[in-house]
């Protein structure tokens, strides 16, 4: 069992890491071909905060293991929505942009509620199991390309405000790109306007990733560029391999199915960087940048990562059931109605506490439930 458990961590190092240094090295090219900061935040930075999720799933697939798939992404999806957005909210309360409530949590909850439909054959198809299948995964791509479609035609129409006024400190070894790059624009104050969603969010992580490339010596060099993406992608492979190794020798070794491993282990695993430079980002008054990029991830992951996998073959999704997308699609409706509803228009204090207790509920009941 140790050495699974090595395994595991191993492979998490190495996908937070390899996905920080491939998105750094394809900022820098996508500059030189001069690809505008929008078009790089909503393809490159975007993809790349998503990419470990990606990799571990598509993994997960290729191997036939595909209950971790759906629990990865429905595990990481509900600590991201419920644990780290209620500890942000405890840590600073923060007003969730006009852009945010109008458009982008409207759009997480569908993103949550058609991986519900897609997911949940037992309930919607009256099957005996859970399985996503080639069919399913087909329509979450159509729905990621109108996404990604949506959010470029209607960033466009708008006048999205512009950053890398403050110099960053570089990205920190081990953190995503994209949380890394959230936190490090913390001192611009006008970036938490209305406007600010999460094509906004990714523009200004993209901004600041470009000027990150042309600073830090080596990194201004093509061949240096195209190393970073060449060795990310390596790290990227080699630590996917590794988590779902580690993940289903755990699961077998402990009498543990592969899901809940997944909804567990590998999930918190991969996004514990998100925890930590989201926190980081709201004691810095960036709140609106942490939420953007929370919401963007979540959104990839339920349509293009599920839709990608379940694209190379069926999902099968074990113990993963009713109460787990219950879960996922209640976590993105409140976060959506909270700010509605509320006086400030946004995450308070005690929303905040609501949802790190629902998150610590639905643990003990994935734990009992084994």
């Amino acid at each position: 069992m140790l050495h699974d458990i090595i395994f595991l961590i191993l492979g998490l190092v190495l996908l937070v890491g390899g996905a920080n240094y491939m998105t750094d090295g394809a900022v820098a090219v996508a500059k030189r071909f001069n690809v505008s900061n929008l078009m790089i935040g909503l393809t490159v930075v975007a993809l790349g905060s998503a990419m470990p999720d990606i990799v571990v799933c598509v993994e997960s697939a290729l191997e036939h293991k595909t209950a971790i798939a759906v629990g990865e992404v429905v595990g990481a999806n509900i600590f991201d929505l419920l644990l780290v957005v209620g500890i942000m909210g405890i840590v600073r309360p923060w007003k969730v942009s006009e852009v945010m409530r109008k458009q982008d949590l409207p759009i997480l909850f569908i993103a949550s509620a058609a991986l519900w439909i897609a997911g949940d054959t037992v309930l919607f198809d009256g099957l005996h199991h859970n399985i996503i299948d080639r069919s399913s995964g087909i329509l979450l791509l159509v729905v990621f390309i109108f996404y990604m479609w949506f959010m470029i035609q209607s960033s466009r129409a708008e006048s999205v405000p512009s950053s890398a006024s403050a110099q960053p400190s570089g990205a920190t070894a081990g953190i995503k790109s994209s949380s890394s790059t959230a936190a490090s624009i913390t001192n611009q104050g006008s970036v938490s306007d209305h406007r600010l969603g999460i094509a906004t969010t990714h523009k200004l992580k993209a901004e600041v990733a470009a000027l990150k490339s042309g600073v830090e010596g080596l990194r201004g060099k093509r061949w240096f560029s195209w190393l970073l993406i060449a060795g990310g992608l390596g790290a990227l492979v080699i630590g996917g391999n590794w988590v779902v190794d580690g993940a289903s020798g755990l699961a077998l070794k402990a009498g543990m199915s592969q899901g809940m491993v997944a909804l567990t282990v590998v999930a918190i695993g991969n996004s514990l960087p998100d925890l930590v430079t989201s926190v980081t980002a709201t004691l810095k008054g960036a709140s609106g940048l942490a939420f953007g990029n929370i919401v963007g991830a979540c959104i990839i992951n339920a349509l293009l990562t599920i839709g990608l996998s379940s694209t190379i073959t069926p999902l099968g999704a074990d113990t993963i059931g009713f109460v787990d997308f219950l879960t996922l699609v209640g976590a993105s409706l409140l976060l959506w109605l909270f700010p509605l509803l509320s006086k400030g228009k946004g995450i308070s204090r005690f929303v905040g506490i609501i949802l790190s207790l629902l998150y610590v509920a639905y643990m003990v009941f994935t734990i009992i439930r084994g």
